[in-house]
């Protein structure tokens, strides 16, 4: 009891990219070798000498060089750690006074007694990690994480939030930026959404998120990005492993019970030997589920008094299977050079089957009419990419060129089949049920070229410069043909839309120390949009042609040891995504509908950010952002047809302001937690049918995790997220909240693991909420199958024993634990 009471109290650690970018570094090398041998890719820890705490980590390079910054001045240790050589310590280094960098000399290394062929290494990541530029988390770090999606494991991410179509916000702010391993994803909401659901979590090594990113990065994403990363591990030898994992999901309906069966596996490995390295995964995902979705509308007059009222039940029932595959290789050019190639695909093949009652009142409640939709959606998502990429380090300075040539091809398509009955007040069908059919294909090739440069000049300056080159073509065709009772007959909202953007950016980003207490760093993006879109069937198009300037800026002041201050400013956009744009008509029923606007504008926004930084770990936000040309998904409705329909229009402005608190806390040797808190006020203003409008709300959100050692090779989880009633666009958000467990075993000396996953056990998560402006009254309510249970069970085979050569888990995760990796 002791233990949960803790956990409500308990807080916990995340962070934000810009707060570490500018801190005043003290600069610690060193050289690692075993006689006269350099050691490359050993494990550099840099520990505070009072309480052993893990302040960074570094990586040797091939001439066993270190580089590892202090963020203040103190007394530190290192320490070295490489598979197969015994742990090694430095003496204490008093860091501080005059000088910037300090030599710690060549630390030399002992081969353990053991046989090699007998070490085993177990990388046991901490769940979260602060870098340099971005909060990184550890994806299999956490035991809840088994037998979960993508979208189910950003969900928990510390200031994330989703809501029920899939979008995406971070510490309140809409308008993320989903990448893939580096690279946008160029889907629209749904389409990322459905790519979320259906990626395990297993294929996924880590994520990072950075609230404020650089002028390096693309300027798209008002709030943000969040980078997956998926598995590549590059040991020597042959190594990989092979996960099999089972869910069932719960869910209760009709006095009935539901389970549904899910799974999840995956295989990955590589293989290195020389100057060659290849490697692969391949994922598969079986779903089976559920969810409900019930809207209430109601219809006025023009004088305001209520016409009728309008109900909809839809029981979405169905189920999925994808699959996805991964093949690279590395050829290790020189020490300095290094050539890679990476192929990757994703296919899913799903069949969704909405059951939809939609009854009409009259304004004192009586049933009017009604009708009963069933649609048979056949769905077919396949998408496969090619990488060709090239690095060179010119030096051990940091100087580096990098050069990237990508090309992603989706094929998406999908066949529907919608039947609609026409009921009378008694729920008696009025005639035959009419029908409609639709073919809905989309094809989207990417093509993009893209170099960066680094050049240090000396300790305190640095200069970053790149450009990028990217061609999208988007070719949609929607055919239609109805049924009235006298055959098939060609449909009136049938269309071909075609559109294809080139984007042109550069950018040069400069960073300045300019004194023990100041630094600096700027940074400017041109991008120039060229876009053009075109509806062949109506024979009508459009263009645009814009270049704007993305200016980013950094300032840092050093209190003293253990307090900092990080001002920065940045200006992004987020233009209209390509389903968004799209002029097609989507059914869920014959009332309700999707429909895109092709002559959407982007949004453009200003992001300003005060952060405090206490002893390096706890840190205070304030945020601030003001975003105009707001691009919102609305809904309008025609009360003399009881039509409902969603689009996407440049309606208002928003502006959001905040304040989030981290804070890391190890309250025993078993037990730590990490909390993320944030308060925000989201307003919108804007014009609907001539008439403004406007939105405030204060809201806050608590994300909650608990890791407990319960013995040897055993560990708990206890996750949990609660978001409070909040503003989401024009749409008003129930509170909604969960809570996870999640228990991890190590056998087999470190070869395997078991895995058990109860996420949502009490079934709180559900959605709701409501929508009030103009004509427009609406609620909602959605649930689904969120109770599920999950096994799994990971084998990890080969050449465990050697160290990687570019990339690697630690090789000292339980040195690590015990000297307080973990914060």
């Amino acid at each position: 009891m002791k233990k949960l009471m803790m956990f409500w109290l308990a807080l916990g650690c995340s962070t934000t990219s810009v707060l570490a970018q500018n801190l005043k570094l003290y600069k610690v090398t060193g050289t690692v070798k075993y006689g006269e041998t350099f050691i490359q890719a050993a494990s550099v820890a840099l520990l505070n000498a009072s309480d052993s705490v893990v302040v960074k980590m570094e990586m040797t390079d091939e001439k066993g060089k270190f580089n590892v910054n202090a963020p203040a001045a103190g007394r530190y240790i290192l320490l070295v750690s490489s598979v197969g050589y015994n742990n090694q310590y430095s003496p204490v280094l008093t860091i501080g006074g005059s000088g910037d960098s300090y030599s710690a000399g060549v630390i030399s290394l002992n081969v353990q007694s053991k046989d090699l062929t007998a070490v085993v290494v177990t990388a046991k990541k901490p769940l979260i990690e602060q870098k340099i530029d971005k909060l990184v988390v550890n994806v299999d770090a956490a035991p809840s994480n088994a037998g979960a999606t993508a979208m189910e494991v950003i969900e928990k991410l510390p200031g994330v939030s989703v809501n029920n179509e899939g979008a995406i916000s971070l510490k309140g702010k809409p308008g993320v930026v989903v990448m893939l391993d580096g690279k946008p994803t160029y889907l629209s909401r749904e389409d990322l959404a459905n790519l979320l659901k259906n990626t395990p979590a297993s294929a996924i090594d880590k994520i990072e998120i950075m609230t404020n990113p650089s002028s390096k990065y693309d300027a798209a994403g008002n709030s943000g990005i969040i980078n997956i990363k998926t598995k590549k591990n590059l040991k020597l030898g042959l190594n990989g492993s092979v996960m099999v994992g089972a869910s069932a999901g719960f869910f209760s309906g009709n006095d009935l019970l539901y389970v549904l069966p899910k799974s999840q596996n995956s295989l990955n490995f590589n293989f290195r030997k020389s100057k060659i390295n290849l490697y692969g995964s391949y994922n598969n995902q079986y779903n089976k589920g559920r969810h409900e979705l019930s809207i209430t509308r109601n219809f006025y007059n023009d004088d305001k008094s209520l016409n009728a009222k309008a109900d909809l039940g839809t029981m979405f029932s169905g189920k999925s299977n994808s699959h996805t595959a991964r093949l690279g290789a590395d050829y290790f050019i020189s020490d300095k050079s290094t050539l890679g190639v990476v192929f990757s695909g994703f296919g899913y093949w799903g069949d969704v089957q909405p059951v939809t009652v939609s009854n009409i009142y009259t304004p004192d409640g009586l049933l009017e009419s009604g009708l009963y939709s069933i649609t048979d959606n056949t769905l077919r998502f396949r998408n496969y990419s090619g990488n060709i990429n090239f690095k060179h380090q010119f030096d051990s300075t940091g100087k580096e060129w990098t050069f990237d040539l990508d090309y992603v091809r989706y094929n998406n398509l999908t066949d529907m089949l919608l039947s609609t009955s026409a009921l009378d007040k008694w729920g008696n069908p009025i005639a035959a049920a009419i029908l409609l059919k639709g073919h809905l294909p989309s094809h989207i090739n990417i093509y993009s070229v893209k170099s960066d440069y680094v050049h240090p000049f000396g300790d305190n300056f640095k200069t970053e410069a790149g450009i990028k080159f990217s061609y999208v073509k988007n070719n949609n065709v929607v055919e239609y043909a109805r049924n009235d009772g006298d055959g098939w007959m060609n449909d009136f909202r049938s269309n071909h839309f075609i559109y294809e953007e080139n984007i042109n950016a550069a950018y040069i980003n400069l960073n300045k120390k300019l004194s023990d207490k100041w630094s600096v760093q700027a940074g400017v993006r041109a991008e120039h949009t060229y876009s053009k879109g075109n509806q062949v069937t109506t024979d009508s198009s459009f263009k645009k042609n814009y270049i704007n300037l993305f200016p980013t800026a950094y300032v840092t002041y050093a209190m003293n040891a253990k307090n900092s201050l990080t001002l920065s400013y940045s200006r992004r956009v987020d233009r209209p995504n390509y389903q968004d744009m799209n002029p097609f008509i989507y059914f869920l029923d014959s009332l309700t509908y999707r429909k895109g606007n092709p002559f959407l504008l982007p949004q453009f926004s200003h992001n300003a950010e005060l952060s405090h930084v206490f002893k390096g770990k706890f840190i205070t936000t304030l945020q601030y952002s003001r975003t105009t040309d707001v691009i919102m998904q609305i809904l309008k409705q025609n009360t003399e047809t009881k039509t409902t329909f969603q689009t996407a229009e440049n309606v208002s402005r928003y502006r959001n302001l905040g304040l989030s608190v981290n804070a890391p806390f190890k309250w025993s040797p078993w037990f730590n937690s990490n909390l993320f808190v944030n308060v925000f006020n989201n307003r919108y203003e804007g014009v609907y049918k001539n008439e403004p409008v406007a939105a405030s709300y204060t809201a806050f959100m608590v994300n909650v995790t608990n890791n407990f050692t319960l013995a040897p090779g055993f560990s708990a989880e206890l996750s949990g997220f609660y978001r409070s009633k909040g503003l989401d666009e024009m749409l008003m958000m129930n509170a909604m909240y969960q809570m996870t467990i999640g228990l991890q075993k190590t056998m087999m000396n470190g070869k395997s693991t078991l895995r058990l996953n109860i996420r949502d056990p009490f079934g709180w998560q559900k959605f709701g909420g409501y929508m009030k402006y103009g004509d427009v009254d609406i609620s909602l309510k959605n649930r689904w199958d969120s109770r599920q249970v999950t096994a799994s069970f990971t084998y990890r085979f080969g050449k465990s024993t050697v160290a990687p050569s570019r990339k690697r888990g630690s090789g000292i995760s339980e040195e690590l634990n015990r000297v307080g990796g973990q914060e």
